[in-house]
């Protein structure tokens, strides 16, 4: 019998009632003994402070009020606003007033106001009375997140993306985003300009990387161990939920590996602490001080079940996020199930614990090291498999063409498998991200912040234009460029560049190579039926 969790992941949208959702934190009452807060072991050593700021070091002794704790953690956490620019599904709508504007024809099938072409996003803001697709106004969002060091800060990825309404399956970042540190923090409260320079939608985790004056002074959050912690440990979360700053709220570790729900990496801390809208992407702290979670979901209806990612997850992907913006995991090629106590008992397993391969992938690492169907994995590299959701979470935080042991039971035997992982097949184009996000580099210099590609059949095709056409199609447009602030969008396709025609690529880096900041470059673009000369002048 299977019970459906209706789960509400918060998306920032403004106001009170979109905000982006979720810290966790309980009402229950308790009286804190010395065990609750002993000090961070850490905390005594004397080093030397590290260049960014110092990291927490609670240092309690036996004390009733939480109040001395909380003093430590404020100046860590921060408000995310973030801004996401007008979009329609015109081209004479999306250029910014003032310029010359050509209306396209109507044309018969023109339906702007079919959901089924809205993805979430553009649903949860119609469902809250936020403007939806069509429309000339702004929407805003809120969440929370923590500072880990050097102007990073770790948030939800729906707290800084939405799904990129011209790339199913792919996300984008906000076209603006603001961090507001804490009137606490050693800076007070100041909002800096921020950036995503890494994400993974698949556990919901983003990087933002603030730069400004005196970041070096802030104070950044410890990371603790997600792994050490067990349920009844006493937990506390600090966020903005519905716009409420530096909000406090407490309570336990009700369950720990929630899996029935969410992406296949992250097995959820779950918590009777209190989340709502706002606190998305704010840190769940034990009783030293430490993150031991990123507040991330709630489930719909339920008042004290929310959850967050464990912070051991978020740290085995913090190095590729750092490094290269995105994710990149293994792959072995099977297709693991749950083993019950009816299958151990058939396949003569003395517990249930490991990963039974159901299926293997043709041609994948696990059919070329002989991995058969009916095969028990029980550990990989030494490391205990307690279950096929453990094995899909250890085998993609290992990189592409590492070699790994696997110890696998085959009719009663065990043995020993190297097989080399591979990239997984999904994650070959990007892992999920829209290229050319916001405040990375620009393909061959160019200054209106465009990257095109030739327009092919199939291009122009799902652009609804005429196949015949010749031209360059955008395939994504840098936040806060030239040619995002003149309305263009991926999915454009571009025949000239100040009147030269567009046959290739080629031609397109012709025409601009030559221009220079304070120029201005006419556009001719089709989107549809509709075709029209855009002024795009360069920053």
């Amino acid at each position: 019998m299977s019970r459906r969790f209706s789960l509400v992941a918060a998306l920032a949208t403004g106001v009170l009632a979109g905000a982006s959702a979720l810290p966790l934190v309980s009402a229950c009452q308790r009286k804190a003994s010395d065990s609750f807060f002993a000090a961070d072991a850490q905390a005594a050593a004397a080093t030397p402070p590290p260049t960014t700021a110092d990291a927490v070091k609670p240092t309690f002794g036996g004390q009733a009020s939480l109040a001395p704790l909380v003093k430590q953690l404020r100046p860590v956490v921060v408000n995310i606003n973030s801004r996401i620019k007008p979009r329609s599904g015109r081209l004479a709508q999306r250029v910014p007033p003032g310029h010359p504007r050509v209306q396209p024809q109507p044309q018969p099938d023109d339906n702007d106001d079919d959901d089924s072409s809205q993805d979430p996003m553009e649903r949860f803001f119609r469902f809250f009375g936020q403007p939806g697709p069509g429309q000339e106004q702004e929407r805003r969002g809120l969440g929370s997140g923590f500072l880990i060091g050097d102007g990073l800060v770790l948030t939800n990825n729906h707290v800084v993306e939405i799904q990129d309404e011209s790339r199913p399956g792919r996300y984008r970042p906000m076209d603006e985003i603001k961090v507001i540190t804490d009137e606490t923090s050693p800076v007070g409260a100041r909002e800096f300009s921020a950036k995503v320079i890494g994400s993974d939608p698949k556990t919901d985790i983003a990087l933002v990387k603030i730069e400004g004056k005196d970041v070096d002074k802030l104070k950044y959050a410890a990371l603790g161990d997600s792994d050490t912690t067990e349920v009844g440990d006493y937990v506390l979360a600090i966020g903005e939920p519905f716009g409420l700053q530096a909000t406090v709220t407490s309570g336990i570790i009700s369950a720990k590996e929630r899996t029935q729900f969410g992406g296949p990496y992250a097995d959820y801390l779950q918590t009777d602490a209190s989340i709502n809208p706002g606190n998305s992407g704010g840190p769940l702290f034990n009783m030293k001080g430490e993150v031991v979670g990123v507040n991330a979901a709630i489930i719909s209806g339920a008042n004290t079940i929310g959850f967050a990612i464990p912070i051991n997850v978020v740290k085995q992907i913090l190095p590729q996020l750092k490094s290269t913006g995105k994710v990149v995991r293994g792959f072995l090629g099977v297709q693991p199930q749950a083993i019950t106590a009816d299958t151990a008992e058939a396949l003569g397993l003395k517990s249930t614990k490991g990963a039974l391969v159901a299926d293997v992938v043709k041609d994948s690492p696990a059919e070329k090291s002989a991995i058969k169907p009916g095969d028990v994995i029980v550990a990989i590299n030494g490391k205990p498999v307690n279950d096929n959701n453990q094995l899909t979470r250890d085998v993609g935080v290992l990189p592409p063409q590492s070699t790994v042991k696997l110890d696998v039971i085959r009719d009663g035997r065990q043995r020993a498998v190297d097989v080399k992982l591979a990239e997984r097949p999904d994650e070959k184009d990007d892992g999920g991200r829209s290229p050319n996000r916001g405040g990375e580099s620009r393909e061959q210099g160019d200054l209106l912040g465009l990257s095109v590609q030739d327009a092919t059949p199939q291009l122009l095709r799902r652009a609804q234009v005429d196949p015949s056409t010749k031209g360059v199609a955008v395939v994504d447009v840098s936040s806060d460029s030239p040619a995002a602030d003149a309305g263009l969008e991926p999915g454009d396709i571009i025949v000239e560049v100040n009147r030269h025609p567009l046959n290739s690529v080629a031609d397109y880096r012709n025409a601009t190579k030559g221009l220079k900041k304070g120029d201005t470059a006419l556009i001719r673009v089709k989107r549809g039926q509709a075709t029209q000369y855009v002024p795009v002048r360069l920053k």
